[in-house]
């Protein structure tokens, strides 16, 4: 992804190597993700949420709560109940009693959802095998892990600053032939 000729004096804050960069690592991101999505959709049936609770549960090895699972998604406990009530009604999850708590209920995986994960992980680390490497040798395997962290840090940072407010915008201007309502 590139931005035009003129990015700079459009956005004088901006960097246009800067942009270029932000914009292709999420992009990058996406895609590599979305390779995961449509597999487990199209064979599973599962959402990308739906394939990380079952992933979560059965990688803790034990019935997890699901204010432990919605914490290692990072998603609402809102969001939880009805991930898992799907998940339940597929037989995919079940939904114990806590132990020590009345209140409190554990989720654990069944055997169908511990066979679907053990066939869709191996697939998927499989992929993640074939793409990095044919696209990257170990040296630059390496130094692309140095510089995400590095990304990842200064994405750490500045979530806890404040959004530039004051950051300008140029609007090219537009022949007259050209604007709105012109003749």
């Amino acid at each position: 992804m590139r931005v035009g000729p003129d990015f700079e004096a459009e956005f004088p804050d901006a960097s246009a190597l800067a942009t270029e960069c932000y914009a292709n690592v999420c992009r990058t991101g996406d895609l590599l993700i979305e390779l995961h999505n449509r597999q487990t959709r199209d064979d599973y049936q599962l959402s990308r949420s739906a394939r990380e609770v079952l992933a979560v549960v059965e990688g803790a090895g034990e019935p997890l709560e699901p204010t432990v699972i919605a914490q290692r998604l990072l998603i609402t406990t809102a969001s939880m109940t009805p991930l898992l009530d799907t998940l339940e009604k597929r037989g995919l999850v079940r939904r114990l009693d806590h132990p020590d708590d009345r209140r409190k209920r554990l989720v654990e995986v069944t055997p169908e959802a511990r066979q679907i994960v053990d066939e869709f992980l191996p697939s998927f680390h499989a992929r993640e095998r074939f793409v990095v490497t044919s696209a990257l040798n170990a040296t630059e395997q390496r130094a692309l892990l140095r510089l995400l962290a590095k990304l990842q840090r200064a994405a750490q940072d500045a979530s806890a600053l404040r959004a530039v407010r004051d950051a300008r915008r140029i609007r090219p201007r537009v022949p007259a032939s050209l604007e709105p309502g012109a003749r």
